[in-house]
């Protein structure tokens, strides 16, 4: 049996001190904003999520069908393996998602299943588009008003809609008032108007920019994903807290460590040694031992305190001071966070102009 994301077809995305700062030779050409979010998300302070959680909603055909146990994950209803385990490629996003922002992951499951014949789901779907059914649901989200702030909703792009279902779930609580970001998964048609038909049913919520990834790239989307959640403008705590040591002579500074698959790349380098120079009164940094392979588009400013990567180098910085002076906080080459030194950084006022640095897990 084909993929059900055929569905979507059928039913008609050298160490150098000069290296991330401003100067004559190095004039900056690239726009810091990019992120390839909305223009009512840019130049906007970041919001911060309120009180409720995260929620993380998604249909996939893999969960609302009984399906054989010896399914064949290359083939059929757009699932794959992951560490041995059979996963729809929707929740895999979600999976992705979750690991950002920790919020709760829930199954969109109907009542009745669907079934296991890929045309006998075509026609179905056919129908309660048609018909502009409502499926009953089989869960209930208690207390969903007061738990949940931002809700994402993920879905297999169907008929260049979303399936009946997730509007079904979208029609039973109130969004008045909070964010909902859709994400869809698809075989090579996109979004389509799937994300309009989400702010539709979703009365009286702020709709962001949506994600949509082909079903085949989703093993290998986890950078794109996160990249995405960071151009959302909302800032999601992608940090492990205090597990992270970097030494620098007989000087210790605790720093965290973001959750992301670049950061989780280089700290698998760990014990890392390093050596790094000053740039002014800005940062340490210098030459990756190797190059890092999950890369994503990275920015043109930072944070007193950022420990990044710069991809167009090769190189690993620590920036302690001068983020709020534009001639200073301003970078020609994009960096990309991976850290945040939390200890006090006039420390680094006292160092050597060029020194071995060690970045190692806390024992």
């Amino acid at each position: 049996m084909k993929k059900l994301f055929i569905l979507c077809m059928l039913l008609l995305p050298a160490f150098t001190f000069a290296g991330c700062s401003k100067d004559e030779n190095e004039p900056q050409t690239e726009n810091p904003n990019d992120s390839g979010s909305n223009e009512d998300n840019n130049n906007q302070e970041p919001e911060t999520p309120g009180n409720g959680k995260t929620l993380i909603a998604y249909f996939s055909r893999w969960g609302n069908t009984n399906y054989p146990d010896n399914v064949d994950a290359s083939t059929g209803a757009s699932i794959i393996i992951n560490n041995g385990e059979r996963v729809g490629t929707t929740e895999q996003v979600a999976r992705y998602i979750q690991s950002v922002t920790k919020g709760d992951i829930h199954l969109i499951r109907t009542s009745s299943v669907y079934p296991t014949d890929f045309n006998e789901v075509r026609d179905q779907n056919h129908r309660e588009q048609s018909a502009g059914a409502l499926p009953e649901l089989a869960d209930e989200i208690e207390d969903m008003e007061e738990q949940y702030d931002i809700i994402f909703i993920g879905y297999p792009n169907w008929a260049m809609d979303i399936p009946r279902p997730v509007a079904s779930f979208l029609s039973d609580y109130n969004f008045e008032g909070k964010t909902v970001i859709p994400f869809c998964t698809h075989d090579g048609y996109g979004a389509a108007g799937t994300f309009r038909s989400v702010a539709e049913v979703a009365a009286g919520a702020k709709v962001l920019d949506g994600f949509a990834v082909e079903a085949s790239d989703v093993p290998n989307a986890e950078s794109e994903v996160q990249q995405w959640l960071t151009g959302l403008g909302i800032d999601w705590d992608m940090s492990v807290d205090g597990n992270v040591t970097v030494k620098a002579g007989d000087h210790l500074f605790s720093a965290t460590w973001r959750n992301t698959p670049l950061a989780k790349e280089i700290r698998s380098m760990f014990p890392l040694e390093v050596t790094l120079g000053r740039y002014g009164q800005r940062e340490f940094y210098g030459s990756m031992p190797s190059r890092p392979t999950n890369t994503e588009e990275g920015q043109l400013e930072f944070k007193n305190g950022d420990i990044t990567y710069c991809p167009s180098n090769n190189t690993i910085a620590i920036f302690y001071g001068q983020a709020e002076d534009p001639d200073m906080g301003q970078l020609t080459m994009r960096v990309i966070p991976i850290g945040q030194i939390t200890s006090d950084l006039s420390v680094f006022n006292e160092l050597d102009n060029r020194m071995n640095f060690i970045f190692e897990n806390n024992q």
